[in-house]
């Protein structure tokens, strides 16, 4: 049993314990064995399959001669919990990039906005006199109109006998509206 109390003589000298105190410990212990021994009791009964090192730290910790509980501690790796944050960081962002695309946010060159074609309703100006007609054609968003017979200017004071499309037909912005002018 000697080898088990120099075993812990050796852990107290390792943690640091006063010498006098493990040795005083260490006597107490050679006692308690040697007491157990005499009543019958045999060391693994008194002690368990105990490990001399953990004893002699219990022993230790629980007379307050070393700072701090001894504990086993294993050497924390931190390589394990950044490989885990990134591929966390990898699942999120694609799955991210995924619910992205599939809205439209993401993964999609630039937009371009196509209006629909608009269209226009062609006024009635048969009667009225050539510059009000004309005014109120391009007032209705009609891209292009023309006068017949008149490529370089008219007489205001000519009257709309005529034009093409009829009134009231629904063409697109972009359909040229003719008027024919006459005199009243």
């Amino acid at each position: 049993m000697s080898a088990f109390v120099d075993e812990c003589r050796r852990e107290w000298k390792r943690l640091g314990v006063p010498d006098l105190l493990a040795e005083e410990m260490a006597t107490e212990l050679e006692a308690d064995l040697a007491e157990a021994e005499a009543d019958g009791v045999s060391t693994v009964e008194m002690l368990g399959e105990s490990d001399p090192r953990r004893f002699a730290a219990a022993w230790a910790s629980e007379r307050g001669l070393v700072s701090e509980p001894v504990q086993e501690t294993k050497r924390r790796r931190v390589w394990p919990w950044v490989v885990v944050a990134f591929v966390l960081l990898c699942l999120f962002l694609i799955s991210f990039a995924f619910i992205g695309v599939g809205s439209g946010q993401l993964g999609r060159g630039p937009q371009v906005q196509v209006t629909p074609l608009r269209r226009v309703s062609v006024p009635n100006v048969i009667g009225m006199k050539a510059c009000k007609a004309v005014r109120i054609v391009a007032g209705t968003g009609v891209d292009d109109w023309r006068i017949l017979g008149h490529e370089h200017g008219y007489d205001c004071d000519l009257i709309v006998v005529g034009q093409t499309p009829a009134p009231g037909n629904v063409i697109r912005r972009h359909v040229t509206v003719t008027l024919r002018l006459g005199r009243s």
